[in-house]
């Protein structure tokens, strides 16, 4: 499993130890760590607001001048509902307002070893039942798709067609017409395991089945075609993610 942590604190020692005590952590829970680090929010914002696809964010709250990391959680959840907040600060009085932003634990510093990875511990299981959605808005409707149901997008000249696995006594993928344009559609699914294969083509790496000179086929769907200069870092990628899985 891959998991992408973001630690924001802004004293060196701390950041080094909090650090070395998620890296074991992650060793030896068998976990592919991403680990990201800042000494402000503003540093991590810039970042987050690009990628948007931590899976963790351990903040302190007291990083000098600035935004201080309570108020960074909040900005986090106004965007996200999803990312797991773990706070390791040493002021305590904010302990309360850790509800208000649903922090999975806050703890106040010093902190040993095994409770930080008792921590961790609990924030992987927060972390294993996020579904991310993708949020369609329209004038008068919105509908909120699971991204683990996309198969792969088309598109075509004003719209694109969003295919999803079958649901219970279908067949056949189910199609969505939504009013986007693929380039768009790509970046809000970026970090989720899709690729361009093709211009007018998005697929979800998880459903490839095979890859061939020309085309990729899907699980319940395809062949689709693969333009022949994407073909390797499509190969490429799809190895990077199932690896990434393991």
């Amino acid at each position: 499993m891959l998991l992408k942590a973001a630690i924001c604190e802004d004293d060196p020692t701390q950041m080094k130890n909090v650090k070395r005590m998620v890296e074991g952590w992650g060793g030896a829970r068998s976990l592919k760590l991403l680990i990201y680090s800042y000494a402000n929010c503003e540093a991590f914002l810039t970042d987050w607001l690009e990628k948007m696809d931590f899976d963790l964010a351990i903040l302190d709250i007291d990083l000098g001048q600035g935004i201080n990391g309570m108020e960074l959680a909040r900005h986090i959840r106004q965007k996200d509902d999803a990312i797991t907040i773990v706070f390791i600060s040493g002021l305590a009085g904010y302990m309360s307002q850790g509800y208000d932003v649903r922090a999975c634990h806050f703890l106040v510093k010093p902190v040993k070893e095994e409770r930080v990875w008792e921590v961790l511990d609990k924030a992987l299981t927060e972390v294993g039942k996020k579904e991310s959605y993708l949020l369609l808005e329209e004038e008068t409707e919105a509908e909120k798709i699971p991204v683990s149901r996309i198969l792969y997008a088309e598109a075509f000249s004003h719209t694109t067609a969003l295919y999803l696995t079958p649901g219970s006594g279908e067949k056949k993928p189910v199609c969505r017409e939504i009013r986007m344009c693929l380039g768009d559609l790509e970046g809000r699914l970026a970090g989720s395991g899709f690729f361009r294969c093709h211009r007018s083509y998005l697929v979800h790496l998880p459903y490839i089945r095979k890859i061939d000179k020309t085309s990729v086929l899907l699980d319940h769907a395809g062949p689709l075609p693969v333009s022949r200069g994407k073909r390797a870092d499509l190969y490429r990628a799809f190895l990077d993610y199932h690896r990434a899985e393991e």
